[in-house]
């Protein structure tokens, strides 16, 4: 994994996602080229966890083997992927609601949360790519964290919506927060001349920058 860097790390935990079915991303952090994520599960009880690791243990994650391992009340479950720096903590629904990990209020807006993720990841995993490609250089390497934001504006949008798609409002912003871990001056540049849509201004390195990306905040740090 070490070779492809953060690229390569972002396009098989997109994959891994997609592959564990569609849980609620409570967190991600990249380091490099080690992902980790933290996620919701829908089973309701230890013997709905147990059946569900029965039923993907054998097969394949993002085309690899995953170790699936819970504690002594079925009610965490990890997964690694052999050959990869990638895993997963995966909470059941209620230790969420009661409040034993960090999570936004619950609602139907999450629902839409892991492919948003995941698309997110996909592009920016082809933009590294594409910087890397165009600066030369070692492979890039970032840092990368999941976080969801209280929205301001919030109660001001549940206005101008009907009752029954309040649900479907998230109270927060869900933001990516990007730090550079080992890359040229090069390829910062490329990679922002994309992001940003043009050349940025003087000074850009000193400032951070804020931008949508597949509907998610993208905030690029110097």
């Amino acid at each position: 994994m070490a070779a492809g860097g953060s690229e390569a790390a972002l396009v098989v935990g997109s994959a891994f996602m997609r592959d564990l079915g569609s849980l609620f991303p409570v967190a991600m952090t990249l380091s490099g080229d080690e992902l980790v994520f933290t996620f919701v599960s829908s089973c309701a009880s230890s013997d709905e966890v147990e059946q569900w690791v029965r039923e993907r243990s054998g097969a394949l994650l993002a085309g690899r083997v995953p170790r699936f391992f819970a504690d002594p009340e079925q009610r965490r479950i990890g997964v690694e992927l052999a050959g990869t720096r990638i895993g997963a903590l995966i909470l059941l629904a209620d230790e969420v609601a009661a409040g034993q990990t960090d999570a936004p209020h619950r609602g139907r807006w999450q629902d839409q949360m892991p492919y948003a993720v995941r698309i997110a990841l996909d592009e920016l995993a082809r933009m590294l790519s594409r910087c890397h490609h165009r600066t030369g250089g070692a492979v890039p390497l970032i840092d990368l964290n999941l976080e969801y934001r209280r929205d301001q504006d919030y109660q001001a949008r549940l206005g101008h919506v009907d009752a029954n798609m309040r649900p479907y409002i998230a109270p927060v912003r869900p933001t990516l927060t990007l730090h550079w871990r080992s890359a040229t001056s090069g390829q910062r540049k490329a990679f922002l001349d994309e992001l940003l849509e043009g050349a940025p201004g003087r000074n850009w390195l000193r400032r951070r920058r804020t931008v949508r990306l597949m509907g998610l905040e993208l905030e690029v740090a110097p």
